[in-house]
This record gives C-alpha cells, structure tokens and sequence, in this order.
C-alpha cells in the first residue's frame, strides 16, 4: 500500500483533517521563503496535534544546531532535507538527531540521477521532486516519472513529490509504485491553504490505485 504524507501544513484543522483521513506522514515547512513556512510557536502547536501520523519536519539550507534544536522541541518523527546539503551534512544530522533522514533531489533528466549515488550511505529515504531554476520544490509541476522508476534501483524508498494532485496521482502510483506520495500545492484551495475535500479526494485516488 502507498503511503501518504500531506506536506506543508499550517493550520490546526488540516493536521486534524490529515489524521482524519489517516495520512502516514504530515509535513511542517522550515524554509523561511515558503509560503508554508511555519515559526517555531506555530510548529509546536501543530505538532502537538498530531497524534497518529509521523511527523516530518523540513529544513532547506539550514545550520546542523538549527536542524537539532527544532527536532528536539517538536518530537518530530524524521527529517526532510530539501536544499543543497551534502551526504555528509546528512549524515551528521541522522547521528545528531537519531532520526531518519529523508533526502530531496530535484530531478529533470538522467543526469541528475547520478547525484543520489553519493548519499545511499548516509540518508534513508529519497524525495524525488522536480527541477526548477531557483526553487527547492513547490513548482506544482511534475517530472518525467520514468526518472522515478529508474532512482528506485538505488535501493532507497521512494517518496515521489511534484506537481501530485488529485487527477494525477493514481496514475502517478500505478506507473512508479513508490513507498509513498508526498503533496502540499496540489491539494491546496490557494497557496498554503489546504482543502479537506481534495484532501479526501487525493487518500481516495491513492487508495483506490492499491487494488487496481
């Protein structure tokens, strides 16, 4: 069964709508240029409603002291790296915070595949998102999903991110067959606000993919 993570929440109700719906995963954006960011009074908060779902905390370009000091006041349940940092950036942050690392890649051809090869050993789960100049993900556009299938050989679960909504995201499941979807644009009534009923209509069309 595909799991699924909501990502970029901001308000109490659509934690509570995520685990309503029974999400696996819900995510709480760190990146400052977001415009899903939360502060840490609003993280707390929000984490603090969560009482099912793993919680996923994402960083983009953050200090290692930084990564720490938030995970430690949220209980998060893994971190999601979505910026430039290097294997062993990565590796520091799972020894230091003793939590699973989920590492981003921006993909837009085979080329960027070779990248994932430098952190099989230091990571434990790989994003893949799409390409854009100047954005870490939140482009609301898809990327070739062959790439997809092609990054699973590395081994790693795959959580497959991009321009994911509610029309795509069966076929998006029954094409690559990741270990999870992961959505925050494509459910959303506007930038940063989600909508439970196409919250409840994206748990349905993955659902509905696990028994075709």
């Amino acid at each position: 069964m595909v799991k699924i993570k909501f990502c970029g929440l901001k308000r109490l109700e659509e934690v509570r709508w995520a685990e309503e719906l029974t999400a696996d995963f819900v995510g709480f954006n760190l990146y400052p240029e977001s415009p899903r960011c939360v502060s840490p009074a609003e993280l707390k908060k929000l984490a603090g409603e969560v009482k099912t779902a793993k919680k996923v905390l994402v960083f983009v370009n953050s200090t290692l002291a930084e990564v720490a000091r938030t995970v430690e006041k949220s209980s998060a349940n893994g971190i999601q790296l979505h910026g430039d940092e290097t294997p062993r950036f990565c590796s520091q942050v799972r020894v230091i915070t003793g939590r699973p690392v989920i590492k981003a890649f921006r993909l837009a051809t085979e080329k960027d595949l070779k990248l994932m090869e430098k952190y099989l050993d230091y990571v434990d789960y790989f994003l893949l998102d799409t390409k854009a100049e100047c954005l870490y993900g939140g482009t609301g556009k898809s990327f070739p999903w062959g790439l997809a299938i092609k990054a699973k050989k590395f081994g790693k679960l795959i959580f497959l991110a991009g321009g994911l909504n509610c029309e795509n995201v069966a076929e998006a499941c029954q094409q690559v067959m990741p270990f999870a979807v992961d959505v925050a644009g494509g459910v959303e009534e506007r930038a940063g606000v989600k909508s439970k009923t196409n919250m409840a209509l994206f748990v349905q069309k993955v659902r509905s993919s696990d028994v075709l």
